[in-house]
């Protein structure tokens, strides 16, 4: 799980708070700023662990398969800090975490085993996400600026499945049974390039969007990337701020690796509703 290693990054900007600011004062920018809330996240996408042989595995959908698609509310946590005038960087994390239990109604190849229909099934996936971004705001109005960013976002992945498959016997009994299990992490690291818009719309209100995208092979990953952000902050209390917003995240990677071979498809989105402190 990432956030032992997220807490020290968010407090290293926490510090950087009680410093001298070195950027100038822009009513649609901030020097620095810290998020927390809630994410109402729609989860979807799809597995394919291949195990020794490549494509040999069955594509999981964690909906349909799995039973483990819908919405759930996350934690979710940002902070910022611009130290010069164009430079910004955003630190942000959530974990996802879901387990379901469902009676597997065709046979699945997964990680070099074999799963066949009837089986008793139990999944648990999860999922840890950290995203760190640099912007360079290129233009900055008096009201609006807009700008380009780069970043790297990373997804560490671990899904699990235990079955357990019955046999009959002739009078309809149980006659004996057969467990099996199987397992599939990695990390998906990915690269984005993409722009950034703030507008402030009035004293108390601020319009943001955010969208990028990225095609790369890092490694034994090569890898697909979609993001967006779109959202208001309103700041009824000063410098503290409601912030309802809506995310988009998707990656599709395939993988070459000893915990992991195969191919995955994760896609998060769903309204954010979240509290900000801006200094």
């Amino acid at each position: 799980m990432y956030l032992p290693r997220v807490i020290p990054g968010l407090a290293c900007v926490l510090l950087t708070v009680s410093m001298p600011a070195m950027a100038d004062d822009h009513p649609m920018l901030d020097n620095a700023s810290i998020t927390v809330g809630m994410f109402a996240n729609n989860f979807s996408g799809s597995i394919r662990a291949d195990g020794n042989t490549k494509n040999s595995g069955t594509r999981l959908d964690f909906s349909r398969d799995l039973g483990e698609g819908g919405t759930q509310w996350l934690p979710y946590i940002a902070a910022s800090w611009r130290p010069w005038d164009r430079h910004e960087f955003e630190l942000s994390y959530y974990h996802f975490e879901v387990s379901h239990d469902k009676t597997l109604d065709r046979d699945l190849v997964f990680n070099n085993q074999t799963l066949e229909v009837g089986t008793d099934l139990h999944s648990k996936t999860t999922v840890d996400a950290i995203n760190l971004t640099y912007r360079y705001w290129a233009w900055i109005g008096d009201q609006a600026a807009f700008g380009v960013t780069g970043g790297l976002q990373n997804y560490s992945f671990d899904l699990k499945l235990s079955g357990t498959a019955f046999a009959s016997g002739p009078n309809g009994t149980n006659s004996g049974s057969r467990s099996a299990t199987a397992k599939a992490s990695t990390d998906l690291p990915n690269p984005s390039i993409g722009v950034a818009y703030r507008w402030q719309m009035a004293p108390w209100a601020r319009l943001v969007v955010d969208a990028g995208a990225f095609k790369a092979n890092i490694g034994n990953v090569d890898a697909t990337l979609y993001n967006a952000r779109l959202g208001a902050e309103f700041y009824p209390f000063g410098n503290w701020a409601i912030v309802p917003q809506f995310m988009f995240n998707r990656i599709n990677a395939d993988v070459t690796g000893s915990r992991f071979n195969g191919n995955a498809t994760f896609r998060f989105r769903g309204g954010q509703l979240l509290v900000k402190y801006r200094f």
